[in-house]
Parts: C-alpha cells; structure tokens; sequence
C-alpha cells in the first residue's frame, strides 16, 4: 500500500516539475535525480542514507518560489519514512 502511495506521490511530483515552467535547470535537474533515486530504493536496488536529507534540502530550497512542489517533497518524505527508508 505505501509503495503505491509513494509511487502516485512521485507521479504527482513529475508532473509538477513538467509544469512549472520557471525551474531552473539545477533544480529540474536534482529533481530528478531525487526520482531516480527514490525509484532505485523501492526497487531494492540501492539504500540511500543521504535520500531523505537531500530531499528535506530541496523541500527548504522550494518553499518560497514553489509551495506546491515543497509539499509534494515533504509527502514523499513522509511516506518513505512510514516505509521505514
């Protein structure tokens, strides 16, 4: 269950970052890198003790410009928590 929550929060973060059409590439960029990595960890391919921290840091780093996507960060960190990553 917390996979598939994870996985539609991580579809709701993409699409999100298709449309905010003001991102800068270093942060599309992190972005998307954070996706890989989160992707990598459900699989069980990698464990990422840096994840969470990297995500909190780009949580912080969207909170002015882009509330949406900062929430959608905390969801996943949230729900990665709950899965005990």
């Amino acid at each position: 269950r917390m996979h598939e929550q994870l996985k539609a929060k991580l579809a709701h973060l993409r699409e999100s970052l298709s449309s905010i059409e003001q991102l800068d590439e270093e942060s599309r960029s992190l972005l998307s890198q954070l996706d890989e990595d989160i992707q990598g960890v459900l699989a069980g391919q990698t464990s990422d003790d840096s994840l969470d921290s990297r995500i909190e840091q780009q949580a912080v780093q969207f909170e002015g410009k882009h509330p949406q996507m900062s929430a959608i960060l905390r969801d996943i960190m949230d729900a990665l928590s709950k899965m005990g990553i």
